[in-house]
C-alpha cells in the first residue's frame, strides 16, 4: 500500500446533497474515503487509458479501411 495522509476538503453542495454527505459521513465515515478512491483510481485509470489510445500502434495491426 501507498504512504497515504488525510487531506481535508471543503465543498459547496446543494443544501439537501450536504445533509445527505453529513448524514452518510455520521454513519460510516470510512464510506466516503471509500468512494472518493475509487473516483479517483477511476479517474486515472481513464487519463491513461486515452493517453494510450492517442498514442501510435494502440490498436495494433487492425486495417484502417474507411473507404467502406
Amino acid at each position: 500500500m501507498h504512504d497515504s495522509r488525510p487531506v481535508e476538503l471543503v465543498l459547496e453542495l446543494p443544501a439537501d446533497v450536504a445533509e445527505n454527505v453529513e448524514d452518510v459521513k455520521r454513519r460510516d465515515p470510512e464510506y466516503l474515503t471509500r468512494v472518493i478512491r475509487l473516483g479517483l483510481a477511476r479517474r486515472a485509470v481513464f487519463h491513461e487509458l486515452r493517453r494510450s489510445a492517442a498514442s501510435p500502434g494502440f490498436f495494433g495491426d487492425v486495417p484502417s479501411d474507411r473507404s467502406a
